[in-house]
């Protein structure tokens, strides 16, 4: 954690308003990036709740905070995003709404070359759902946020082996679900 992460830590955790916010400003981005990627970028509203959940139970427990060195702030707070995902998805177990380009619009081309572009996200937007929570979960985290196995381990209270074979499995369920995606 740098300096200045520690010094806005130590003032929210003091109940300076101020500082609290300019955590929540620094990091909201991840905490969206995270909650929209585990829910398969369901519903913006739901992704805004969660959101919201997140940094009430990061005002919570930031008093119990440890710094393990640079970036645990982000970590901490992503991991806590990740459970809250996990959590509603466990709760919810309904189908996943379909990617809405309104609020992820795709790069600019030909029209060729966007409609590979949707039918890809389709296709990625699918395997991912079959996957299930658990494997999805370690996937987001470990390859979209740049987790440690153990950070992953940690994040959502599992043993390390199972982070591994949660992981191998959805890996080789893509490989399978998406045989001509495969890069050298």
């Amino acid at each position: 954690m740098s300096d200045d992460d520690a010094d806005v830590c130590a003032r929210a955790v003091r109940g300076d308003r101020d500082a609290f916010r300019l955590l929540v400003v620094r990091h909201q981005h991840a905490v969206h990036a995270v909650l929209a990627q585990m829910l398969l970028r369901g519903a913006v509203a739901d992704v805004e709740d969660l959101a919201q959940e997140t940094f009430l139970r990061v005002h919570r427990s930031l008093p119990r905070f440890e710094d393990r060195g640079p970036g645990s702030l982000k970590k901490w707070i992503v991991t806590i995003a990740a459970r809250i995902a996990i959590d509603h998805l466990r709760r919810r177990r309904s189908q996943v709404e379909s990617f809405d380009e309104s609020n992820h619009p795709a790069p600019t081309a030909g029209a060729d070359e966007l409609a590979r572009f949707r039918r890809l996200g389709e296709r990625v937007e699918e395997a991912l759902a079959d996957l299930g929570a658990e494997q999805r979960s370690v996937l987001v985290l470990r390859q979209l946020h740049g987790l440690e196995y153990q950070e992953i381990a940690d994040a959502l209270q599992i043993d390390l082996g199972t982070v591994k074979s949660r992981l191998h499995r959805a890996r080789a369920r893509l490989h399978q679900l998406l045989p001509e995606e495969r890069c050298g």
